[in-house]
């Protein structure tokens, strides 16, 4: 069994687990027998445990005032009430900031405070409490500051404004360092004097605390905004955590925002039915999309809005802001997988650019993290300040606000959690800072295993699953940090059907089988992962069980994390071409179509490997190389036909990007040439890149299609091209021409023909048609 990712752990079970389960389903909970095993399994061992576990009201929600320097707080905020002091919220950037920011400002103006809020726009003003910027606000009068989700490491700022006689209350949730400021009070789950029973408050968290303690009973229109934020921040789903999260839940149903309505509208989310993933996935993305690259003011405004043409306005541009990050994202993510194909993947990931906007690479960061789980910091360097600005994301297997405390000295500033920080390194301690941390990190891989756990809740057979148990498993959310999503492994399944979807085939579909019972897996963006795979293997799949839900049908769904399958000497990579292994191997030779793609990738080889085109690989002596990678389908089969029979290979490697897919295009039809003339005669002269998006939607013809019409019409004499302009010409003399036998309409053919057979084909299908050329697979 060759596993893919992961090192597995299994959960036990106790001896007795047959009788516990017995002995509860006497009790009449309603529950199936699999589902009580899977609550053993994850260490419920008794009744009132499962039903608290699985209760969808709790009631959780401790005392505000155990929050050390809640009373005093409290007071002080009240005074500030009373004399109509100007108080001024101080927030933070990200979706937990903005949602404490307007709870703490709901609150205040509920009791008639004279009250205002400032967002830091993290370019300008960086993060936590900006010394230049409380200056500001104290020369304009503000007499009372209130931090929400900042100020533990404000020390310069708050000293300042403490000595000027303006008070600060501090509350926040990030780590304490080793001092905390000297502010009028701090309010903190994890005040070193403190003894809150739970300490893994969101900031929103915090924020609804006090709130609570000022009003004297949980607002309860609060509570969503609460919600956003502590799903939002990844922070534990236990204890009151999970009372917050599935009562903002509920609340959001019905909820009186109106552009938190049209924005769950708008992605056609489903009201009844949403999980804290759509707040992780939907809400909190969006949110904090705007801070990333500004001023996060709109997305508060949003939140608070009560008029709906200002709420379109406001999700507009958040939606703008949103698709402009998704743009940095993808490229500085492009950048940094290239740098990453030169050579091993370090054990910590440390990269920087000028060019890196600070506000999204935390992103960058948490997806290198995830992909090839060990710690990663992405950096964008300032050179006009002298600095390294960054973020850096973990995995479980490290502590990275320990790491970081543990160097220090090469630090600017940082502040953060477990496994997400912020931090800031000047000019002249980079080298320093970059090998103290390498150093740890060697140390780490030395020490720890070389793949990352998985820990598997249960393993099940295909016919214990069904959408009753899905539904029973979902009773234990939130799903969140500390409440992971179970895990379970399907032994001995088979592999009846593999699918490559999404646009670089990035993800994939699976169907298994087991026992005449078949259940279908789908797996997100690694699809690489799934290395080796071949229809009809015996495995193991490893993934969350879900809901399907599609034209008005239900089915049981398994998102995959890991896959168990035995080796062969094909290697289908389909899914994920220049990932993983890909660059790092050796002796072997890649073969693509495009010149261009060989100016991308040429760096990336290894020494004994080679690049070159189809055309090329027809005229070379590929006698070196052991293994064939097609990175790209050839424009025609034949051209893979006389490559494929050129020696005796013993591995092939399926890669097989196809840009702008001509098989899933298909070809037009002829009233769609008619369409596209008919609208050419109208216009005058254009460019056709500068166009071709607008003429896709308007004529509703798919783009790719559109640009091989463009051709055909070309070679056809309908119309010139001259340096991307596009005019029409008279079609009179050319009434007969056959646009189906032009030369780009074959082409076409050809080249949906060699998707089909490779791109889209099944690696059975492909074994089987090399096989026809005489070579045994």
């Amino acid at each position: 069994m060759n596993l893919t990712h992961y090192e597995w752990h299994y959960r036990s079970l106790p001896d007795d687990w047959q009788d516990k389960v017995a002995e509860w389903q006497q009790a009449d909970l309603g529950y199936s027998d699999t589902f009580l095993r899977l609550c053993l399994a994850r260490g419920l061992e008794t009744l009132e445990e499962i039903k608290d576990a699985t209760n969808q009201m709790p009631q959780t929600f401790h005392d505000a005032f155990l929050l050390y320097d809640m009373d005093r707080a409290v007071e002080r905020i009240q005074t500030a009430i009373e004399d109509q002091e100007v108080i001024l919220i101080y927030g933070d950037y990200d979706a937990d900031g903005i949602t404490s920011t307007l709870i703490l400002y709901e609150t205040l103006e509920m009791l008639g405070a004279r009250v205002i809020y400032y967002v830091p726009n993290r370019l300008v003003d960086g993060y936590g409490p900006n010394l230049a910027r409380y200056q500001d606000f104290v020369d304009q009068g503000v007499q009372l500051i209130l931090t929400c989700d900042n100020g533990v490491a404000g020390f310069e700022a708050i000293e300042w404004a403490m000595q000027a006689g303006v008070d600060v209350i501090v509350t926040d949730h990030h780590e304490v360092q080793a001092t905390l400021p000297s502010a009028y009070a701090v309010v903190h789950p994890r005040h070193p004097q403190g003894h809150y029973p739970f300490p893994d408050l969101s900031g929103a968290g915090v924020a609804l605390k006090l709130a609570t303690a000022l009003l004297g009973e949980v607002p309860t229109e609060l509570v969503e905004l609460a919600a956003i934020g502590t799903v939002s921040d990844v922070v534990s789903l236990r204890d009151e955590n999970r009372t917050l999260v599935l009562s903002g839940l509920q609340l959001m149903r019905d909820t009186m925002r109106i552009g938190l309505r049209l924005m769950l509208e708008e992605e056609q989310v489903d009201m009844e039915n949403m999980t804290a993933d759509t707040i992780g996935f939907t809400i909190g993305p969006r949110l904090n999309a705007i801070g990333r690259l500004g001023d996060p003011t709109p997305a508060l405004e949003l939140l608070k809005t009560q008029d709906e043409e200002e709420a379109q306005e406001l999700l507009a541009l958040i939606n703008e802001k949103n698709q402009e990050r998704k743009d940095l994202v993808a490229n500085i993510m492009d950048q940094v997988s290239q740098r990453l194909g030169q050579g091993p993947i370090p054990h910590i990931i440390i990269e920087s650019d000028p060019s890196w906007p600070a506000g999204v690479v935390g992103i960058v960061a948490g997806r290198l993290s995830e992909h090839y789980q060990r710690p990663a910091l992405i950096f964008q360097y300032q050179a006009d300040k002298g600095q390294y600005k960054g973020s850096g994301r973990s995995t479980e297997a490290v502590h990275l606000f320990d790491w970081l405390t543990d160097i220090k000295e090469h630090l600017a500033q940082f502040g953060g959690h477990a496994q997400a920080a912020g931090m800031t390194v000047a000019q002249d301690q980079w080298q320093d800072f970059v090998a103290a941390l390498q150093a740890k990190a060697q140390a780490q891989a030395e020490s720890e295993p070389r793949k990352a756990p998985l820990t598997i809740d249960l393993s099940l057979k295909l016919s214990e699953i069904g959408t009753d148990f899905i539904q029973e498993v979902q009773l234990l959310g939130p799903f969140g940090m500390d409440n992971d999503k179970p895990v379970f492994a399907f032994e001995e399944s088979k592999l009846n059907q593999v699918r490559l979807i999404g646009t670089n085939s990035q993800h994939a579909k699976l169907v298994l089988g087991q026992d005449g019972q078949e259940l279908n897996a789908i797996v997100f963006d690694f699809a690489d992962r799934m290395r080796d795979r071949k229809v009809g293997d015996s495995l193991t799949a490893v993934g969350h069980l879900d809901l399907n839900k599609w034209q008005n049908r239900i089915s049981p769904q398994l998102l995959l994390s890991d896959l168990g399958v035995s080796g062969a000497a094909w290697y289908d990579w389909r899914a994920s071409g220049q990932q993983g292994r890909l660059w790092q191997l050796d002796q072997v030779v890649y073969v693509c179509q495009r010149e261009a793609v060989k100016a991308q990738v040429y760096s990336r080889l290894q020494p004994g490997s080679g690049l070159m085109t189809y055309q090329e690989a027809q005229e070379a002596n590929l006698a070196n190389y052991q293994g064939l990678v097609l990175l790209e389908p050839p424009k025609q089969m034949s051209d893979l036909d006389q490559l494929v029979l050129s020696q005796d290979w013993q591995a092939f490697y399926l890669v097989l990007y196809a840009q702008e897919s001509k098989y899933l295009a298909g070809l037009p039809q002829r009233a769609d040439f008619a369409k596209l003339y008919r609208w050419l005669v109208s216009q005058e002269p254009f460019n056709l890149r500068a166009r071709l998006a607008e003429i896709s939607q308007g004529l509703a013809i798919n783009p790719v299609q559109l640009k091989l019409m463009f051709h055909v019409f070309y070679e056809a004499g309908f119309v010139s091209i001259e340096e991307g302009q596009v005019a029409v010409q008279d079609a009179s003399r050319h009434q007969n021409t056959n646009l189906e036998e032009t030369a780009a309409y074959r082409a076409y053919q050809a080249a949906m023909d060699s998707e089909e057979a490779l791109v889209f084909a099944t690696l059975d299908q492909i074994k089987e048609y090399v096989k026809k050329l005489g070579v045994k697979s």
